[in-house]
């Protein structure tokens, strides 16, 4: 037995040196894209262009994933994985990329900026949402990443306020697969008396709870992060949040995928001063106002009949009690034409009509046609 494995063990030292040659060569050639990428970055700066450039980034990961062949070693999936990470690194290489969140570190938002950013972005958490809107408006940071909307809770409404008095402009929009994990600081579920977390997350898993954890005590907490702070002082306290969490407060994840829909997604906003260019599959965010008598909604939306409406939601105007504010989100970029004549027709009928800004849609977004028939003319 031992004689075998002496001989597997040889076999295995060509292998094991070719892969070691392979590596030095892969590492020559990083560092010869990453010192290409930072003479790009000075290109950029020197014009005032933005480093991060998602659409090209996009290009060159659909580029390489094109020529993966099956039975070539990895799969279209890991391929585009390890580029990712590469792509990012080099964008962290031509400059410091400074993103503002809903802290603190751990949260799903502080998860969906690693998603988007890469772990070499410099992550400023902020307080609340207002503050992440006023870090990137003082120049602060370069993006603030905002929720937008949930699958399942419905649209963030202070998000929505918060943009109407913001000048930053939407340049991306990505989801997050809301993933929740029972966590604790040594991982032994039968020492769990009561569970922390914020109360969206606690409802998100009601039924989990009620099947595996009888009569556990529920602590609603002001955020997933605080809840884990909560667990690490107290081990009969278990927490519920993105795995995100397990990493950063050092828990142990007990159990995953706790939440009752298996659909759950949130809906973030990428925002920054430069607005996004064309890609042939975008979306483009308006806010408007109209006159508080019958039919002016309808009477809006009337010359919209020709593009996809997405999204549409109202929030009360914070400066004029018992009216409203209304969102929308139509298919098409703002510089095209059709977009364009659209928005004319739109800003005609209005008090105040703004355009936030044109993002790629995310590839699992769908569109859905508002019915402007359906809408009452009361409104």
């Amino acid at each position: 037995m031992n004689l075998d494995r002496q001989q597997a063990q040889e076999k295995l030292i060509p292998l094991r040196s070719r892969i070691d040659e392979l590596d030095d060569k892969l590492l020559d050639l990083i560092q010869e894209r990453a010192r290409a990428a930072i003479e790009l970055g000075k290109l950029k700066t020197k014009f005032s262009l933005p480093i991060m450039d998602l659409i090209r980034e996009k290009q060159v990961i659909s580029q390489l994933t094109e020529k993966v062949k099956p039975g070539d070693g990895l799969t279209l999936e890991a391929v585009s994985s390890v580029f990712n990470e590469l792509i990012k690194a080099c964008r962290a290489a031509q400059a410091p990329t400074r993103v503002a969140f809903l802290g603190p570190a751990g949260t799903f938002s502080h998860a969906a900026a690693l998603q988007q950013f890469g772990k070499l972005a410099f992550f400023i958490p902020c307080d609340d949402l207002a503050h992440v809107f006023d870090t990137a408006n003082e120049g602060e940071a370069d993006f603030a990443l905002v929720p937008f909307e949930n699958s399942t809770e419905g649209i963030v409404g202070q998000t929505l306020d918060l943009m109407t008095k913001s000048n930053l402009r939407v340049q991306a929009m990505l989801n997050l697969k809301v993933n929740l994990c029972l966590m604790s600081s040594h991982g032994d579920l039968t020492l769990i008396k009561a569970i922390s977390s914020h109360p969206q997350a606690l409802a998100q898993c009601r039924n989990w709870l009620a099947l595996n954890m009888p009569g556990v005590e529920l602590r609603p907490t002001v955020s997933t992060a605080a809840g884990a702070t909560m667990a690490l002082s107290d081990e009969s306290c278990a927490v519920i949040g993105h795995p995100t969490l397990a990493t950063f407060y050092n828990l142990t994840v007990m159990s995953g995928d706790l939440q009752d829909s298996t659909h759950n997604q949130t809906c973030f906003f990428v925002m920054s001063n430069d607005d996004s260019p064309p890609t042939g599959k975008d979306l483009t965010l308006v806010w408007f106002s109209a006159a508080h008598n019958s039919g002016s909604l309808y009477k809006c939306l009337q010359p919209l009949a020709g593009v996809n409406l997405t999204r549409l939601h109202s929030r009360p105007n914070l400066e004029s009690p018992w009216e409203y504010l209304f969102f929308l989100e139509l298919e098409g970029h703002f510089q095209d034409e059709k977009v364009q004549e659209a928005l004319k027709a739109l800003s005609a009928q209005t008090d105040k009509c703004h355009v936030m800004g044109s993002y790629e849609a995310p590839s699992e977004q769908r569109s859905l046609k508002v019915p402007l028939g359906s809408l009452s003319s009361n409104i």
